[in-house]
């Protein structure tokens, strides 16, 4: 349609014919103090206007839910980096563009942003990031999971981090998560022999039997250090670490010489107010030759393209699978986030919240 005065905008027509007029995020209420709870955020509806020139309207589809967005939230978390009382929350979410006033963003493109809680936004086209030819045929929450950021972290700290090679031992913490359950499949299909960690009997055993993890166990019911010793008594040469606290120090304690660690994340003490780095007598590290490297994965963009077109051949011909877990509704996010960092929690593969559905714009 044109709007009179201003740009040409496309949409495309939902079940009333309308476009939405208004739109529903979650803000920040309160910097957080202790374990997250409902009341540290504030629901606010906002109106919602059509696309002005080189503007999309985007109705979003899934939000990840990242353990790093607890610690943005913190009360320690500093300039930059921390989420402000009254500021929306921000999280990675895919959604599909409704009306445009971009030539270079169509209505209907598949598109991913950071837009995270909240249901629609209208925004610079330079916000969002078409991903149709990312994702082929596969469903819109691909680019959330294996060929998101979970799939480039995963990918990165297993190959370009930790150096995995056939033969090796490696051992995954957090191992039932979103990256956790990536890394390991990307170790075994190294080659490697991969060792995961869970928070339940039921998770342990699904490495093993769903995504061909050699050994695992349930920390919360095992000690690491007599787990990894059970399940690799001739030591490790990679740990990829998504937990910190406890179990990362049993690792280094059983790394052989030239061992390595990839520092992915620190879940554990996301919620509780940071988690220690605990690290043997540092002689020990030395006359091992030991690396210990945490990584960010903005520091390998020049990696991506060889990792992406990876991961879509293993899609492909079926050798990787993409866990993820779904809770329906914008209202459910506080409670999505504060599961994915409650130890035993029932999730398992990457946490997703679904915001709109294809039927309802």
């Amino acid at each position: 349609m044109l709007a009179k005065g201003g740009p040409t905008v496309t949409q495309t027509p939902t079940p009333t014919g309308a476009l939405p007029r208004t739109a529903t995020r979650l803000l920040l209420a309160e910097r957080v103090v202790g374990p997250l709870r409902a009341e540290h955020f504030r629901r606010e509806t906002v109106p919602l206007a059509p696309p002005a020139a080189g503007e999309v309207l985007v109705a979003n589809r899934f939000m990840a839910i990242d353990p790093a967005i607890r610690n943005r939230m913190d009360h320690t978390a500093g300039p930059g980096w921390a989420y402000l009382p009254g500021e929306p929350v921000g999280a990675v979410a895919v959604g599909v563009v409704l009306a445009s006033a971009a030539d270079e963003v169509p209505v209907g493109a598949r598109v991913v942003s950071f837009l995270g809680f909240r249901d629609y936004a209208t925004v610079p086209a330079g916000e969002v990031e078409v991903i149709d030819p990312l994702l082929g045929d596969r469903p819109i929450e691909y680019g959330l999971t294996a060929l998101g950021n979970p799939g480039l972290t995963a990918w990165v700290g297993v190959r370009e981090v930790g150096r995995v090679r056939a033969g090796e031992t490696v051992f995954v913490s957090g191992a039932s998560g979103g990256i956790g359950s990536l890394a390991g499949q990307i170790a075994r299909l190294a080659g490697a022999r991969v060792i995961g960690s869970a928070g339940t009997d039921e998770k342990a055993r699904w490495l093993v039997d769903e995504l061909g993890f050699a050994a695992s166990y349930n920390y919360r019911t095992e000690d690491p250090d007599q787990a990894l010793a059970r399940l690799a008594p001739d030591g490790l040469d990679v740990y990829f670490d998504n937990t910190g606290g406890p179990q990362l120090a049993a690792a280094i304690r059983r790394l052989r010489r030239l061992g390595r660690v990839a520092l992915c994340g620190a879940v554990s003490g996301y919620d509780s107010g940071g988690s220690p780095l605990h690290l043997a007598n540092v002689s020990d590290l030395v006359r091992g030759s030991l690396t210990i490297r945490g990584y960010m994965v903005t520091d390998f963009r020049e990696s991506w393209p060889t990792a992406t077109a990876q991961l879509q051949d293993w899609l492909r011909v079926g050798e990787l699978r993409a866990p993820h877990t779904v809770m329906d509704g914008l209202d459910s996010a506080p409670e999505a986030l504060a599961q994915i960092l409650r130890p035993g929690s029932s999730h398992s593969g990457k946490m997703l919240v679904r915001l709109t559905d294809p039927g309802h714009g």
